[in-house]
């Protein structure tokens, strides 16, 4: 191996000693203990120069030579032996400090020898490091998330799945539609560090360097509501360093925007002729696609009713307006089809149907259960939109279902116990039994959280349920999914700074 052009020369004389007569000769007394500093930021690749006051016996030198920490290195010697170049094998270790030591009595060319101890220390250069991580569209998200208790349990008919606690995610807010940029310290060597470039949860996409900026560009979007991890470990700048510091990085994507609330409600019966059609979201959306792709229409004959689309100021609540009165006693089936976007560019979609009111009409509202019956409805609709954007059809909600559940909610609220099954041993299939329920296919989920509201719980229990793997094999998210069930019935309770859920699944 060639040395560099370049080297650090050691500017110290190193002190001889009168050749030795007879027996060994003490060397002098060092003024110091400490090594002489002979550079500082050394780059891996430069060679060091020992410059000795006369020529050494090249062989005894090899012998005696020390370096701290131990290291590969071919030595290399000027023609009369009295300069020595030190060329690492490869290269030094980066943000290393080495000490070279040559001791006294070293024999010289002429039979003198080395007459103290000779130690120098130089320090080399920073590791290559990621410098910035740089997610198009992030938002501040400086504020902290209060930390409480969550736990999840799911069951569709097997024992227990367990509890399962899980941390607060104070990740920032990026654009599913982003791109990630890692600018480096110094130059890289492209291909060692593309080669070293993973994404978690895996994501196609193409990387391209803008200086020392490597991007990764997704060849479509990134799933809404999912963390990320980026990875670069293993990737080495041009002098063929490995990357130091942290080599992983993460980002958490917007959650998708959910239809959280509709009005007339979905299955309502006795709805007013003079209504208007309400759908709130759970985020901002995309007003001109979002209202360009809904349509109201008579459920019997498929004729489209005509009306106005209407935004709040925050673009999170449209409301359609017939421009004639609906029909009496007819059913009505309202859709926002594939095209509604929210503003990271999200498809929301959602259907659902209700009847107006009239002579022939023998229908009522679902009857009210002990609980909240706003946030019931809340809660059958986050299902609802899960179970459209996946092309299932949507659950009722149940009065008699949700009493069960309810019963079961509150008896967990009232001990502070968490589980499928009763205080007194009874499981979820014999509590809908006992309450009157026919059924051939059931499930149920359960979630509590503590510290928060009714509808801060449920939003995070249904954001915990639908990031589940699907098909799960018997998780939250194949409840939810599942197209063997039609009714749904939901209980809300608190207790001991805590809020209960139990949805209960039948067909």
């Amino acid at each position: 191996m060639a040395a560099t052009a370049l080297a650090v020369v050691v500017g110290i004389a190193i002190p001889t000693a009168p050749a030795i007569q007879a027996g060994l000769q003490q060397a002098s007394r060092q003024e110091s203990i400490l090594p002489a500093n002979i550079g500082e930021g050394i780059p891996s690749g430069e060679a060091i120069l020992l410059d000795f006051p006369g020529p050494m016996d090249r062989s005894a030198v090899a012998t005696a030579l020390g370096l701290s920490p131990a290291t590969d290195v071919s030595l290399r010697w000027n023609v009369d032996g009295s300069v020595l170049t030190l060329i690492p094998a490869p290269r030094w270790a980066v943000d290393e400090r080495y000490v070279v030591h040559v001791p006294a009595g070293t024999p010289m060319a002429d039979g003198r020898g080395l007459a103290a101890d000779w130690r120098a220390s130089f320090t080399t250069q920073a590791a290559p490091q990621v410098v910035r991580l740089r997610v198009d569209g992030v938002a501040d998200t400086s504020s902290e998330l209060p930390v409480i208790r969550q736990e999840v349990m799911a069951s569709t008919g097997a024992p227990d799945a367990g509890t399962s606690a899980l941390s607060d995610d104070l990740s920032a807010d990026a654009s599913a539609g982003t791109r990630i940029g890692l600018t480096f310290s110094t130059a890289m060597t492209a291909a060692a560090t593309e080669q070293a470039f993973r994404i978690s949860p895996s994501a196609a996409g193409s990387l391209s360097w803008e200086g020392t900026t490597l991007w990764f560009t997704p060849n479509g979007r990134l799933s809404a509501g999912t963390r990320y991890t980026v990875t670069v470990a293993g990737a080495r700048d041009v002098g063929g360093n490995l990357l130091g510091g942290d080599t992983s990085f993460s980002f958490t994507t917007r959650e998708l925007a959910l239809a959280i609330t509709v009005a007339p409600g979905i299955g309502q019966r006795g709805v007013s002729a003079a209504a208007s059609v309400q759908i709130s979201f759970s985020q901002p959306m995309e007003i001109a696609q979002t209202g360009a792709a809904f349509t109201l229409t008579d459920a019997a004959s498929g004729r489209a009713v005509v009306g106005a689309v209407a935004w709040s100021t925050d673009a999170k609540v449209m409301t359609f307006d017939p421009t004639a009165a609906l029909g009496a006693g007819r059913a009505y089936a309202a859709s926002l089809g594939p095209t509604a976007r929210d503003l990271d560019g999200n498809p929301v979609t959602i259907s659902w149907r209700f009847t107006t009111v009239g002579p022939a009409s023998v229908a009522s509202p679902v009857p009210a259960f002990p609980g909240s019956s706003d946030m019931a409805q809340y809660a059958l609709n986050q299902v609802n939109a899960a179970r459209a954007a996946y092309g299932f059809a949507p659950l009722v909600l149940d009065a008699t279902i949700s009493a069960v559940a309810y019963g079961h909610a509150a008896d967990m609220a009232a001990y502070g116990y968490f589980s499928h099954t009763s205080r007194t041993g009874v499981t979820y299939r014999q509590r809908l039994t006992a309450g009157g329920v026919s059924y051939g296919h059931s499930g149920e989920n359960i979630c509590y959280l503590g510290g928060a509201s009714v509808q801060a719980t449920l939003n995070w229990c249904h954001a915990q349920f639908m990031a589940e793997p699907y098909p799960g094999g018997g998780n939250h998210k194949d409840n939810i999914l599942s197209p063997n069930y039609r009714r749904l019935g939901i209980g809300i309770a608190t207790g001991g700074g805590r809020v209960y859920v139990v949805w209960d699944f039948t067909d």
